[in-house]
């Protein structure tokens, strides 16, 4: 995109230019608190920020000194990286342990038959994984899963008094993403887990709908059986009345499990809410 372009963009987008301009700044200079910079969408990859921020409320609502967060599709790890340096930031504000996970295959998008994987734009072997250079990066930060997500999840467990309270879903393939989704029907979950979708949206190249990648991954977890059993549901979330509208809140769903033991537990401070006759 030439310059020009970029000028021409960054006027006429819905976000006004000054804010644009006071965000890029923010992300320079942290000024104020976390919170305070993530509603104002001025840090970097400003959905996985919210996602594991207000899971780490929840956690911390209910009694939990630590809690777990993913990223499925790691590919060259910048969103890893970032996902670290939303969790110093969120540990700093909010007192809790924040544990990152991230798997990946490391050797990139695995070959593929099914149509639903967009094969029409995803070439097989994509993103593949510097995984010396990236190990070096985390080390003591984050915790790298490798292999086929299919196996991986099956057999990995959030540690027992951390559990899993927000996904970063980016396996760009309907079977992959389907797989990962074995991570929800584990018993170590908050009751409702933050969840970004990085595909959800997407360019004309994509040509995205709802019966193929991510949002057909969606449609048949909610489909299953198994969501009678667990009483569960993946949704879009719809939390951001009063904000400024952002293209990533379309991103954002939530997962709610009724049948989750602390479900109705209230985390409100307040004894009752009041409204006073005026």
């Amino acid at each position: 995109m030439s310059l020009i372009d970029r000028m021409v963009r960054a006027a006429t987008w819905p976000v006004p230019l000054r804010t644009l301009l006071l965000r890029k700044l923010l992300r320079r200079w942290p000024l104020g608190s976390y919170s305070t910079r993530l509603g104002l969408s001025a840090v970097d990859r400003p959905a996985y920020g919210w996602c594991t921020y207000y899971a780490a409320k929840e956690a911390r609502a209910l009694g939990y000194k630590s809690m777990t967060v993913v990223e499925f599709g790691v590919a060259g790890g910048n969103g890893l990286v970032n996902l670290c340096q939303h969790k110093r930031d969120i540990q700093k504000e909010l007192g809790i342990e924040i544990l990152v996970v991230g798997f990946d295959s490391g050797t990139g998008l695995p070959a593929s038959q099914d149509s639903r994987d967009l094969l029409y734009f995803w070439p097989s072997g994509s993103f593949e994984m510097d995984r010396a250079a990236l190990e070096k990066c985390i080390a003591g930060q984050a915790e790298l899963v490798l292999g086929d997500v299919a196996t991986t999840v099956e057999s990995w467990r959030p540690r027992e008094d951390a559990p899993l309270g927000a996904i970063m879903f980016d396996l760009d393939f309907y079977t992959s993403t389907t797989a990962a989704f074995g991570v929800l029907l584990q018993s170590n979950i908050l009751p409702r887990v933050w969840c970004y979708f990085d595909d959800i949206r997407g360019y004309p190249g994509n040509a995205y709908t709802d019966s193929i990648g991510e949002r057909e991954a969606i449609k048949q977890f909610n489909r299953a059986p198994k969501r009678q059993d667990l009483n569960d549901h993946l949704s879009p979330a719809y939390v951001f009345k009063g904000l400024p509208m952002e293209p990533w809140h379309a991103d954002i769903y939530l997962y709610h499990r009724l049948s989750h033991a602390a479900y109705n537990t209230c985390l409100s401070t307040e004894d009752k809410q009041q409204l006073s006759l005026r």
